[in-house]
């Protein structure tokens, strides 16, 4: 179910987010650190971004994780849960930053 909500959101509000943004996708490509090709496969929802380039994204357009989602509040809790659980698969420094943006 996890994966469902995510290749959705990234299918739906990716694109919207940067189009309101004004903003190309190599700019965002260039600001998380990731080639182009990595962007427009998480934008096309042909791969799942991992959790801490999740937190980044949000980080890149100054939201926090809920808000950079814009998900229901049932969504928004599975996110959650991911993020944390793979979170804690992280090194710390990484595992910090994931979890700081979910506070």
């Amino acid at each position: 179910m996890v994966n469902k909500i995510l290749t959705n959101f990234f299918v739906r509000r990716l694109p919207e987010i940067r189009r309101s943004k004004d903003i190309t996708r190599k700019e965002i490509a260039k600001g998380v650190g990731i080639t182009l090709g990595k962007y427009d496969k998480w934008e096309a929802g042909k791969v799942l971004p991992k959790s801490e380039d999740i937190a980044r994204l949000a980080s890149f357009y100054e939201m926090s994780v809920d808000e950079f989602l814009g998900l229901t509040e049932e969504e928004s809790e599975a996110i959650k849960q991911k993020l944390i659980e793979d979170a804690n698969k992280l090194p710390p420094d990484a595992k910090k930053r994931v979890l700081d943006s979910i506070v």
